[in-house]
């Protein structure tokens, strides 16, 4: 095993021990070249190598951001600090990349590159606001500041382009992961989670409640009708369209990529007619502004969401005994809430 590797495993059982639930990525995997890795020898690849995704999808616009369904077939559902269950994880994929749940002992300010960088550095200027608290450089080149937790759930303040919110039903990628890129999440030096977690300052506070107290757009139901399968799964079809025509910005892909899973649990299931299911996500990402704003990335991800429900179909509930209560069965189980714009 490569000494990363051991890192990886090391680290995920630290942040589980001090009671942040975590779970399995999936990794950048190097390119391979006449049946040898690139990177053959061990060592971690270079930022120039060509990288794709450990889910071996070639159109994955996730790379080493989703989580790995052959350990956590309900994503952040599953994120735990039991440490034998970490364990067990990391001895079975030991590239995987770390996901840490935010909304418990911490939420993230998560901002994106250069121009989320532009952003929060004039809007700290504006404010004469100054950094404090554990802070990591993210592969991408970006930087996450984690704040004390505020109970508030994913969004995006209001005004800062390419700056997101995790809290709860959110995730973000733990050092010393790698991103696409190659290049490593790394703690910025002294300011690890040994720092003192800074409360959320008042002025970017009252841009996430802002964005909240938005009203949201009238949005017409998306036409399902009374098409081919049982009635449980007409249901969740509804439901998880409806999920993702509503959902907000720095959360549609997340939520399209957890319906498409979802739903594709049940086609594999053959429970649902899958070119039914595959326009219906269109349309809901279309009606959510995905689809326009996003046209390749949301082709990816709901490339990735249906190569991992496909491959774990859902088991169809027993109806050989009368349900006394004649109540439809529960839609799929679900992650809470978004983690990609995928926990970057």
């Amino acid at each position: 095993m490569s000494r990363p590797s051991w890192l990886l495993r090391d680290a995920a059982l630290g942040y589980a021990s001090v009671g942040i639930p975590v779970l399995p990525l999936h990794y950048p995997l190097p390119h391979r070249v006449g049946g040898e890795s690139v990177t053959g020898d061990g060592q971690a690849p270079s930022p120039t190598v060509p990288i794709g995704c450990s889910c071996r999808d070639p159109g994955c616009g996730q790379v080493g951001k989703h989580p790995l369904g052959s350990l956590v077939p309900h994503g952040l559902k599953e994120a735990t600090t039991n440490r034998a269950r970490v364990l067990a994880w990391w001895a079975r994929h030991p590239q995987a990349n770390i996901g840490l749940a935010c909304g418990h002992r911490f939420d993230v300010l998560d901002v994106d590159g250069p121009t989320g960088t532009q952003a929060i550095r004039t809007f700290a200027g504006d404010h004469d606001l100054q950094s404090s608290g554990p802070l990591v450089r993210t592969g991408g080149g970006g930087w996450h500041f984690y704040l004390a937790a505020t109970g508030l759930g994913n969004n995006r303040p209001s005004g800062l382009e390419q700056v997101d919110w995790r809290g709860r039903g959110g995730y973000v990628i733990g050092p010393p992961s790698r991103h696409a890129s190659g290049h490593p999440y790394q703690w910025v030096a002294g300011r690890d989670l040994n720092s003192p977690l800074a409360e959320v300052p008042a002025p970017l506070l009252e841009r996430l409640h802002r964005q909240l107290d938005r009203p949201a757009a009238g949005v017409v139901p998306l036409p399902v009708g009374d098409g081919p399968g049982p009635r449980y799964a007409r249901a969740a079809l509804a439901q998880e369209l409806a999920r993702v025509a509503t959902a907000h910005r720095g959360q549609r892909n997340q939520q399209l990529w957890e319906a498409a899973r979802n739903l594709y649990n049940l086609v594999a299931a053959g429970a649902l007619d899958q070119r039914e299911v595959h326009h219906g996500l269109l349309q809901a990402a279309e009606r959510c502004g995905l689809l326009t704003d996003e046209p390749r990335q949301t082709q990816r991800t709901l490339a990735s969401g249906r190569q991992v429900g496909l491959a774990h179909p859902r088991p169809v509930p027993d109806r050989t005994r009368p349900d006394p209560t004649h109540a439809s069965p529960p839609p799929p189980a679900r992650p809470g809430g978004e983690r990609t714009q995928e926990g970057r």
